[in-house]
């Protein structure tokens, strides 16, 4: 069992929840919990999203998930490779102006994963190879999307954005990274 990883996983909630609670404790702002489904070429990411509003157009966002990735052999280094892990991430979101009855946003985030790759290499050689390598992936990414209120505290927004992946330490052979299109889909609550 990977008691290191759950730990850290359960530091990151504990401070998340720690810092809505001090934020919530000094300010009237709204405090928004949801869910997203974030797509890429070639996985998907299932997340918990937090947006914690600095100002009325502006939120700060904390994110904490899984990430699922069937790179086949899109990866450049090995013949198929499927990767998981977990992470979470920080970013900033800007809200503009109303457009019709929603309002369109763009935002930056920086995610780190955890990621462990089974990977397989030569396959239509003699002598395949294969393994499993571990990763630390930093991805910074960038989207625009349009957020749509469904009622007074429920709301869907919907994104699309690049970001690259980078590996920042890798323990085992190499395996795939390098730039990415990202679709996003979330649902949002507003808790004040």
């Amino acid at each position: 069992m990977h008691y290191k990883e759950l730990l850290f996983v359960g530091l990151l909630l504990t401070s998340m929840q720690s810092f809505s609670q001090s934020v919530e404790n000094r300010t009237n702002k709204k405090i928004e919990i949801g869910t997203e489904l974030q797509l890429y070429p070639v996985g998907f990411m299932p997340m918990i999203t937090s947006n914690i509003f600095i100002k009325e157009d502006w939120a700060l966002r904390f994110r904490i998930g899984g990430n699922f990735a069937d790179r086949q052999d899109f990866s450049g280094y090995n013949d198929d490779e499927v990767a998981k892990g977990f992470g979470g991430s920080v970013g900033v979101v800007k809200y503009f102006s109303p457009w019709g009855k929603g309002k369109p946003f763009v935002g930056l985030t920086l995610d780190i994963w955890n990621m462990w790759t089974k990977w397989q290499d030569g396959l239509q050689t003699a002598n395949p190879t294969s393994g499993t390598t571990y990763n630390v992936v930093m991805q910074p990414w960038a989207n625009v999307g349009y957020q749509y209120p469904i009622s007074s505290k429920w709301n869907v927004a919907a994104s699309v954005g690049f970001g690259r992946e980078i590996n920042v330490i890798t323990r085992g052979e190499k395996v795939g990274e390098g730039w990415m299109g990202i679709a996003t889909f979330s649902v949002n609550y507003a808790i004040k």
